[in-house]
């Protein structure tokens, strides 16, 4: 009964936290990366993307860390930090933690991840080549997962 009662508490936690993701066309915006290089969210006519939303405070996203890393080798990621500090701070967790910097943008000021609807992290968005948000997800994802999501909503 346990075991049923905590299944039930992590879906309904889920369940709150994507209730205000954003669905339908990927919102327009352009930031600059902590390597100075203007990323957007303009969506690629072959491939799909991913906007990742993490913090430097949540386990959870330090765990998925290398999922994020790996995936940025192959497709196009904004790994967008949010309520993580100053572009320093974050640059020196970045190093602690091998992550590239030119696709790594210190959202300060929340103004994105309030256009995607983020109230959790880490949060993750899958478009698709014709700029529609194809997938979204609120937790742990394992790299084949963000792999299958991504060749998905590619075709």
């Amino acid at each position: 009964m346990k075991f049923i009662m905590v299944i039930l508490a992590i879906f309904l936690i889920r369940e709150y936290q994507q209730q205000d993701l954003t669905s339908g066309l990927v919102p327009s915006f352009s930031s600059k990366t902590l390597s100075g290089e203007v990323m957007n969210s303009n969506p690629l006519p072959d491939q799909a993307i991913l906007v990742h939303f993490w913090a430097v405070w949540c386990p959870i996203c330090n765990l998925e860390n290398d999922n994020i890393q790996a995936l940025s080798k192959d497709y196009k990621v904004l790994n967008i930090a949010i309520q993580s500090g100053t572009d320093l701070e974050i640059e020196t967790y970045a190093e602690d933690n091998n992550m590239a910097l030119d696709n790594l943008i210190n959202d300060r000021s929340g103004s994105i991840s309030k256009l995607f609807g983020v109230k959790g992290t880490p949060s993750s968005f899958i478009i698709n080549p014709k700029g529609r948000i194809q997938f979204t997800e609120v937790g742990y994802v394992t790299t084949l997962g963000y792999r299958l999501r991504l060749w998905w909503a590619g075709l």
